[in-house]
């Protein structure tokens, strides 16, 4: 069931500091939809947004914005529900938990739901989907050990970082149109970090003096974006352009998180403000 509503929309701009000399500007906007309590915009295509948000009452919606219709998305009998993947096509992916608190995937295409849960998964999250429909998320099995998996037409195939250890493992968050994954796994040394899958290998993703990298999104030219935690505990977001790290702070936010990057190479993501306040935001490169 869908609803539309209105949505606030604040233009902002800032600077993309680096952790090296190169910087970037991007043009921002921030995104809140109305009467919300929380706004989280988790994914991009060319022509829509697509994320979640908390009502008054504390409830969590999905939603998608496209030529300026506001949509809310709540699979049906469901406690929570999120939008984390938006293709071209209007296809979205995302998380519901159910009556009896058990988390699932989803998948939706021409307002049909599909249910996306693995064999042997115990709770399951899906993330981004690409153009073809292929969508990537995390699992659990019956030991709680995460891992990672790709579902492309009705076909699950798991997958786990090399090195990766029980129960934290692997968790699949982004994908492009040439099925290139990235996402999270925990080493044996304790500390998370980002990888990238293409072609069967895997490139380990670590932000310059980060304590935790996170890669949540990848284009078709392979930026990545995600975020990372610094030695002071604050959390940044960044974008990976031909192999260098740009850092993304909202100004006068206390931590920012990049979640999606098109083609276009705009990101989209949430920051918090000074208040404690989960916002979303677009951020558009600006030549």
């Amino acid at each position: 069931m869908t609803t539309q509503r209105m949505l606030t929309a604040v233009a902002l701009s800032l600077f993309l500091a680096a952790p090296g000399p190169a910087k970037a500007q991007y043009n921002f906007t921030t995104f809140d939809v109305l009467g919300s309590t929380r706004t989280a915009v988790n994914a991009n295509s060319l022509n829509a947004i697509a994320g979640e948000f908390d009502d008054a009452d504390g409830n969590t919606h999905g939603f998608v914005l496209s030529n300026r219709v506001f949509t809310q998305i709540d699979v049906p009998d469901a406690d929570f529900t999120s939008v984390n993947g938006i293709n071209a096509n209007g296809e979205i992916s995302g998380i519901y938990i159910d009556a009896g608190g058990r988390f699932h995937g989803y998948f939706r295409s021409q307002g049909v739901f599909t249910t996306l849960d693995p064999p042997g998964a115990v709770r399951t999250q899906a993330e981004f989907l690409n153009a073809r429909g292929q969508v990537v998320g995390v699992y659990r099995d019956a030991t709680q050990t995460r891992h990672g998996f790709v579902w492309s037409n009705g076909i699950f195939s798991t997958f786990d970082v090399p090195g990766s250890v029980a129960p934290s493992g692997t968790v699949g968050l982004g994908i492009n149109d040439h099925g290139e994954v990235v996402g999270d796994y925990v080493a044996g040394d304790g500390k998370r970090r980002g990888f990238a899958l293409s072609n069967g290998v895997y490139t380990t993703l670590d932000v310059p003096g980060s304590t935790l990298t996170v890669a949540e999104g990848i284009n078709n030219t392979g930026q990545v974006a995600g975020l990372y935690f610094a030695a002071d505990g604050n959390q940044h977001g960044f974008v990976l352009s031909n192999g260098a790290y740009m850092a993304i702070n909202v100004p006068g936010s206390v931590s920012t998180g990049v979640f999606s990057v098109n083609a276009l190479g705009q990101i989209v993501g949430s920051f918090d403000d000074v208040g404690g306040v989960t916002h979303g935001y677009v951020a558009t490169p600006a030549h």
